[in-house]
């Protein structure tokens, strides 16, 4: 997951996106409702499509095998922080689920 989170806030969204699985799935709490993506292209695309200068960094992270959960500080340029709870789950070295929800 450092990898993920180096590449990101590096720029290298390709790089990061790179490390998710073909069949990986993300969830995106907004408000009372859950947005759910399905497959890299369109989990992938989240990330390539994000504004420019997104950053996500990661405090407080729990390695509990092949899932790991994080508090995560979300900045991007002209628009107030925002804290996420967030977990990946990683099979075989590739992402293969993203859950994110507002504090």
């Amino acid at each position: 997951m450092e990898l993920f989170f180096e590449r990101l806030n590096a720029g290298d969204r390709e790089g990061a996106v790179a490390l998710m699985a073909e069949n990986t799935e993300m969830r995106v709490h907004v408000g009372d409702s859950v947005q759910t993506l399905r497959g890299l292209e369109r989990v992938g695309g989240w990330f390539l499509r994000g504004d420019r200068g997104l950053k996500m960094i990661p405090g407080e992270v729990r390695d509990l095998g092949n899932t790991y959960q994080a508090d995560i500080l979300v900045v991007r340029p002209g628009v107030p922080s925002q804290y996420l709870d967030a977990s990946f789950r990683v099979e075989a070295g590739k992402i293969t689920s993203i859950n994110l929800s507002p504090r």
